[in-house]
């Protein structure tokens, strides 16, 4: 009978001590301006578009179709992101080993938003 108190007690321990598998946990939308798909040509005849959910989570893709939700020739990579003070991070979604990095974005107005350098426009399709 000891013997199975001893093994309930340490899987009682090993499962609290367990690392949570859930890196990144969906929340309130960081700024709600930004809600939407917002759309970019660069300089490959590229269409690059971020679109921004009403949590924490963003998409990205790059794709030679403007209207392509093809995930086999779009890249598409899906990030959450913060606001700390005036200021905007972003990391990989459900990643553990990626950091937090900034994310130079600026609100110019309801049809357009600034990242980096680029200046994206509001898409409404």
């Amino acid at each position: 009978m000891h013997k199975l108190y001893i093994i309930i007690i340490l899987l009682f321990i090993a499962s609290s001590c367990r690392q949570k598998e859930i890196i990144s946990i969906e929340k309130p939308a960081v700024d709600i301006r930004f809600i939407g798909t917002w759309v970019f040509k660069n300089s490959n005849n590229e269409y690059e578009k971020y679109t921004f959910f009403n949590n924490n989570k963003i998409e990205y893709s790059c794709s030679n179709n403007y209207k392509s939700n093809d995930s086999e020739t779009n890249k598409i990579l899906t990030y959450e992101w913060k606001k700390e003070g005036g200021n905007y991070y972003y990391r990989l979604w459900n990643n553990e080993l990626d950091t937090w990095s900034d994310f130079p974005i600026k609100y110019i107005n309801t049809n357009m938003i600034k990242i980096y350098s680029d200046f994206f426009e509001k898409s409404y399709i």
